[in-house]
């Protein structure tokens, strides 16, 4: 698990000696999993952390219906970009936004690919349901042990910390 940004509870990219276009690499190549897991900071998953936290999330209860629609959408587009969805689904801006980062959060969708590089530094992105990662992945990821999740995340968190995020 790695942060986007500075914190001075995880890793995050800059201090591990990453840098904006290694990431993306990363994300588009299916060797990280781009989720908003960790206090609904931009988090990077490793795909044993992806599968092992799959049954932990993608609770569709949480799910108010902007958010079920845009999923519905992804799932039919396969894939689209932030302006996309909120042309395609008739959303405000803010509300795209808030839909898309439930999905995030919840690891029901993530990003496939770079869509517009902004600067050296930035680019938007193409997000796709979680499925479409999912199928870059090698067969034997998907099989978990129970407790797994936990076991990953006590390497970085507390005990309190994993069993809040886990719930």
């Amino acid at each position: 698990m790695l942060l986007c940004n500075q914190s001075a509870e995880l890793p995050y990219l800059e201090l591990a000696g990453g840098n904006w276009n290694a990431i993306v690499s990363l994300l588009e190549s299916g060797n990280a999993f781009y989720s908003r897991f960790y206090k609904n900071r931009v988090t990077y998953l490793s795909p044993a952390l992806y599968f092992a936290l799959k049954p932990h999330r993608r609770r569709a209860e949480r799910l108010d219906e902007t958010s079920a629609r845009l999923l519905a959408f992804l799932h039919a587009a396969g894939e689209a970009s932030a302006e996309q969805m909120q042309k395609m689904c008739l959303l405000e801006k803010k509300a795209q936004t808030e839909a898309l980062n439930r999905l995030v959060s919840e690891l029901f969708v993530t990003v496939i690919r770079r869509d517009v590089t902004k600067s050296e530094n930035w680019c938007s992105f193409t997000y796709g349901p979680a499925e479409r990662w999912e199928e870059k992945q090698a067969r034997d990821l998907g099989a978990v042990g129970v407790g797994e999740a936990e076991e990953i995340l006590l390497r970085q968190l507390s005990q309190k910390q994993v069993q809040s995020l886990l719930k």
